[in-house]
């Protein structure tokens, strides 16, 4: 396999979504929710933090943009 494989923030968005459905249908038994509920916060906490990044590099790049012009 010579393609490199990549995991995205909309993935890890989707996974987040997979696991509330899954919560939601009541695919996990109670003794796994807690497991279950830090790995979500988890990555709710990590996909955050990429979108507010993510955000804050946009503005600085528009600024300098128009900075330039």
């Amino acid at each position: 396999m010579s393609e490199t494989l990549q995991l995205t923030i909309q993935d890890l968005a989707l996974m987040k979504d997979f696991i509330s459905m899954a919560c939601d249908r009541g695919a996990y038994k109670a003794n796994e929710m807690s497991a279950v509920g830090q790995t979500y916060d988890k990555l709710a906490t990590f996909l955050n933090a990429a979108i507010a990044q993510a955000e804050a590099q946009a503005a600085e790049t528009q600024q300098q943009g128009e900075a330039n012009a």
